[in-house]
């Protein structure tokens, strides 16, 4: 199929390929520039790939929030292979205990990428107040799944966690009783929680 493009489409592109040939560059480099952006509008490019996965995304999607809360822990689900985000917020129905659960898409998804990018924001997050944009998406199994799209620093959190690491930050989750009981659930599916767990057995035995 024919790629149809307006003197104006083309002309943005050209200029688009000028800029991404750098300074210098010779008629023949910036006509490279012009198929390698042409290229991206083909079927099954990685860019109208990323298109699909966006529109994909958005039909799954039947509400995107905004919150605020405090990093305080960041592990990985092994039995989903996503990142899983802990944050300290205020108590209500959601979090009887003041602590919120949102999940980023899979590691080995194809945005896999984009979510150890996340993940590895929120980690360095650790102890700081943030603003987080989450997606509310359906899974496969019906049920819904709280997403994280974005997350943004809003300096050092509480005093009472400043300086926490995460391997400090899972002893203020209650895995037995929080979540409304999920946390127990959750618990043997956690990577980083686990090595912290076995980790501390034999220090408790010594005790």
């Amino acid at each position: 199929m024919a790629l149809e493009l307006s003197t104006d489409q083309k002309r943005s592109i050209i200029v688009a390929a000028v800029t991404a040939a750098g300074p210098g560059a010779d008629d023949g480099q910036v006509a490279s520039q012009v198929t390698r952006i042409v290229n991206l509008f083909e079927e099954g490019s990685p860019a109208m790939n990323a298109f699909a996965r966006a529109e994909e995304r958005a039909e799954k999607t039947s509400k995107v929030k905004g919150f605020t809360g405090e990093v305080i822990y960041v592990d990985t689900e092994a039995s989903s292979n996503r990142p899983v985000i802990f944050l300290r917020t205020e108590v209500s129905t959601q979090a009887p205990e003041g602590i919120e659960v949102v999940r980023l898409d899979r590691l080995d998804s194809r945005d896999a990428e984009l979510v150890k990018a996340l993940a590895n924001q929120a980690l360095a997050l650790i102890g700081h107040k943030v603003g987080v944009t989450i997606a509310i998406e359906q899974m496969t199994n019906g049920n819904n799944a709280r997403i994280l799209r974005a997350i943004e620093d809003r300096g050092p959190g509480a005093a009472d966690i400043a300086g926490l690491t995460n391997g400090e930050g899972w002893k203020l989750i209650d895995w037995q009783n929080g979540g409304k009981g999920n946390f127990a659930a959750m618990a043997p599916r956690l990577s980083r929680l686990q090595k912290y767990l076995a980790d501390a057995q034999p220090a408790l035995a010594g005790a």
